[in-house]
């Protein structure tokens, strides 16, 4: 018997000729894109033995056939799990990670060596930094880098950080061995205390009660004059303004910014990220929540996707499980 799929929103609708590829089960592959009315999305919901999505909210229509509730990213924060039959299991999937740590670390040498300033100015015919001029760049080897949160994205950051000769701790809700690449991992309640020994702060965190704000004026306070926080997590794990307030300031470094307080919305397709002016500030490089934009996104996504659906077709235990189906 073909079981009906359905993809939901104009990001998860992208990876449907990937996930058809990878399935091995006969599936009927239904797009619901952005534009879609919602009476159509609705009437498409209602026949799904399983959706694609990236959020749900009690408001969404009922899905009386639904078996399998797979989030077509890692961060589960938009998908409300009371809106879901307590007998749909909640799945996620990753493939991110590797992309992420490339990031990580790129943005980090081009902190280290200037590369955006000074690359700007050659442009504009200023020689800031030929060699024998002006103050000498630093190297990212040697650094003290500290990972909060040593899931996949922040193994994948200190693998690849410790590499290039960074010395790499880590905090972590559940303390565990340190994995490759990290000289520690320590508690969360370990943070205060690593925070003054930090060359790099990154954050690669879930966003949850505990988190939000964990960045706050306090926690920057402690950081060195000349530490970078670089936040690949969600924007609210860092409260905004005082992080603000840190770098106008000149009290840390620098920040390397890929996730925002503020996104684009259907009644503001451009807005700034913020309601205050990072744009402003030369100590900032900031991305538009691309990193983990990838063509190997792609894949490595779409082929969890992919094995979920053929688990549920197969009857087989499902992986990435957020939220187990009800006993």
């Amino acid at each position: 018997m073909t079981l009906r799929a359905v993809l939901i929103g104009d990001m998860v609708c992208g990876y449907v000729d990937h996930i058809r590829k990878a399935l091995t089960t006969d599936w009927e592959l239904r797009l619901a894109p952005g534009a879609m009315p919602p009476a159509e999305v609705a009437a498409e919901v209602a026949q799904a033995d399983a959706l694609v999505a990236n959020a749900w909210t009690p408001q969404d229509p009922p899905a009386p056939r639904l078996r399998l509730f797979q989030v077509g990213a890692a961060g589960t924060d938009a998908v409300d799990l009371s809106a879901l039959p307590p007998h749909v299991p909640v799945c996620n999937a990753f493939g991110h990670d590797p992309a992420i740590g490339e990031y990580v670390v790129m943005t980090m040498l081009a902190s280290r060596h200037q590369l955006l300033p000074v690359a700007t100015a050659f442009r504009e015919g200023r020689w800031l930094k030929l060699a024998g001029i002006g103050s000498a760049h630093r190297e990212l080897a040697g650094s003290e880098v500290l990972v909060v949160g040593t899931g996949r994205i922040g193994r994948a950051i200190g693998q690849r950080a410790a590499a290039l000769g960074c010395r790499v701790t880590g905090v972590n809700r559940t303390v565990r061995e340190p994995p490759p690449g990290f000289a520690a991992v320590h508690g969360l309640d370990a943070l205060d205390a690593q925070l003054p020994q930090a060359d790099f702060v990154v954050l690669a965190c879930a966003l949850d009660a505990t988190t939000r704000g964990m960045l706050d004026a306090r926690r920057l306070g402690l950081m060195k004059a000349d530490a970078v926080v670089v936040n690949v997590a969600r924007g609210p794990v860092i409260d905004e303004e005082a992080l603000y307030a840190a770098l106008a300031g000149g009290r840390i470094g620098g920040a390397i910014l890929d996730v925002w307080w503020v996104y684009p919305s259907p009644a503001d397709p451009t807005p700034r990220p913020s309601r205050l002016p990072f744009h402003e500030l030369g100590n900032v490089i900031m991305t538009p929540h691309f990193s983990g934009w990838t063509d190997g996104l792609f894949e490595r996504r779409s082929a969890q996707m992919a094995e979920n659906l053929n688990r549920l077709a197969n009857g087989q235990p499902l992986t990435n499980v957020v939220r187990p189906a009800a006993a």
